[in-house]
C-alpha cells in the first residue's frame, strides 16, 4: 500500500502558480456557495416556523 502511494507521489507534479490560484478560488467559491445556501435555508425555515434566529 505504501509503495502505491510513493509511486503516485513520484509521478505527480506540483501545480503551477496560476493553476494553484484557480484551485483556491474555485474551492473557496464552492465553500461560500454551500455555506450561503445553508444559511439561507436555515433563515427561511426559521422564519416559516416562527422561531427567532437564536
Amino acid at each position: 500500500m505504501v509503495e502505491m502511494w510513493q509511486r503516485i507521489l513520484v509521478l505527480s507534479d506540483r501545480p503551477e502558480s496560476e493553476e494553484f490560484k484557480l484551485l483556491i478560488k474555485v474551492t473557496l467559491a464552492g465553500i461560500f456557495l454551500v455555506g450561503g445556501i445553508g444559511i439561507t435555508l436555515h433563515l427561511l425555515l426559521a422564519l416559516l416556523q416562527g422561531v427567532g434566529l437564536g
